[in-house]
């Protein structure tokens, strides 16, 4: 199941209302703005919304209005999927699910509503407690398969903040596995590693390395062990059954151990374990990464998101690739095909990119410029119809 769009409001009709206006996307997107035009807030959205369906995020009262609308696989009419959900404070105010024509949940502000039960052939109605989704609450393979494909869509999600530590000061169990693993929390990577390289031995190691080498890292071991002490705790006790990753690099005599890795590359080593455990365990989904490239140097933070292009593409489209920069050099390097550039006004965020204004992304070839130009003319605006900003 693939998102083609999504629709976001926060706090309407009141003076912080920020909305994002359809969203189309593509089975890879590069969301391009600049500082504080909505690209991490974008992404937020999304995964705010996957883990509400996943059960992984509890409503709690904060004054906020928000709503959302996804529409899924909308190139199969009869298959399209729309989910509409409001919460005010807190509170479910609706929730509607449709499958093609057929409306497969309709629930109400007071918790009440209907829903199509399989076995029965018939709607049902139901009621659920205010402060609860639905689609989560309602699960039932049985009685409502219909809500499986956007649960697991929802459950198999990861959003990476690339900007950030990944983990890297996170200790991970010898004896970590994946059912008592929480594969979403980015900082889990030792353990995420453990129970890859217990389920999946060779191939995943020589994955991790092969990846690796392709940004730039020639690592020829990559392991587990016990850290030193001096690295992650000022009393020098950690429990002998904590482990750390230590990598081997060519040209290097002595390994590096997690602790002392550069964060450049320890992100990057982070994100290609994860990935890489997904989709040997065959669960790629939806994969957002924000600030990607973020602390890396021009090459090798091109090669990493062309290594995670050629990724989603070599999944035939079971992995969706979402990510956010505002770095010039990368906007260069990657293909405008896959832009969705931010034009911010007061209150919104509006995406161009090939599918919603495909006449000037084809355009812009016929410019001579380069594809950061593209972005710093506004030529995603109007085209040939701002030909001052061009020539400037």
């Amino acid at each position: 199941m693939r998102l083609d769009l999504v629709e976001y409001c926060q706090d309407k009709d009141l003076p912080s209302e920020w909305r994002l206006d359809g969203f189309q996307l593509g089975n890879v997107n590069l969301i391009v703005g600049k500082n504080a035009s909505g690209k991490s807030r974008t992404l937020k959205a999304i995964n705010l919304i996957s883990n509400l369906l996943s059960g992984d995020e509890v409503l709690q009262p904060d004054g906020k209005l928000r709503e959302w609308k996804l529409i899924f696989d909308s190139d199969q009419e009869e298959q399209k999927k729309i989910y509409i959900l409001t919460i005010e404070n807190g509170q479910v105010v609706k929730e509607i699910f449709t499958i093609g024509s057929k409306t497969y949940l309709d629930r109400k502000e007071s918790g009440e509503g209907k829903v199509w039960a399989e076995k029965l052939g018939q709607d049902m109605d139901f009621q659920t407690p205010l402060d609860g989704v639905a689609i989560f609450k309602r699960r039932d393979s049985i009685q409502h398969p219909q809500f499986e494909e956007i649960y697991n869509w929802a459950t198999l999600l990861r959003y990476y903040e690339f900007g950030t530590e990944l983990g890297k000061r996170y200790l991970g169990s010898a004896n970590a596995k994946a059912k008592n693993i929480d594969l979403k929390d980015t900082d889990r990577v030792v353990d995420i590693f453990i129970s890859g390289q217990n389920e999946f031995g060779v191939d995943f190691i020589t994955a991790i390395k092969s990846d690796m080498l392709s940004i730039g890292y020639n690592i020829s071991e990559i392991e587990t062990k016990a850290p030193g002490a001096f690295l992650f705790a000022e009393d020098n006790e950690i429990p002998m059954k904590l482990q750390c990753l230590y990598v081997q690099e060519s040209g290097l005599k002595a390994k590096t151990e997690q602790g002392l890795i550069s964060q450049g590359m320890f992100r990057v080593l982070s994100l290609i374990i994860q990935l890489n455990y997904a989709l040997l365990a065959k669960k790629p989904s939806c994969i957002l990464i924000d600030d990607i490239g973020e602390g890396l140097d021009f090459e090798r933070s091109s090669a990493m998101i062309k290594l995670l292009i050629n990724k989603a593409e070599a999944e035939n489209g079971l992995v969706q690739l979402i990510m956010t920069t505002n770095d010039r050099f990368i906007m260069n390097g990657i293909p405008l095909e896959y832009w969705s550039v931010i034009e911010r006004k007061p209150g919104l965020a509006k995406l161009h990119n090939i599918h919603n204004s495909k006449e000037i992304f084809d355009d812009f070839k016929f410019t001579g410029l380069n594809n950061f130009d593209f972005f710093a003319t506004q030529f995603y605006i109007e085209g040939f119809g701002n030909e001052d900003n061009i020539e400037q």
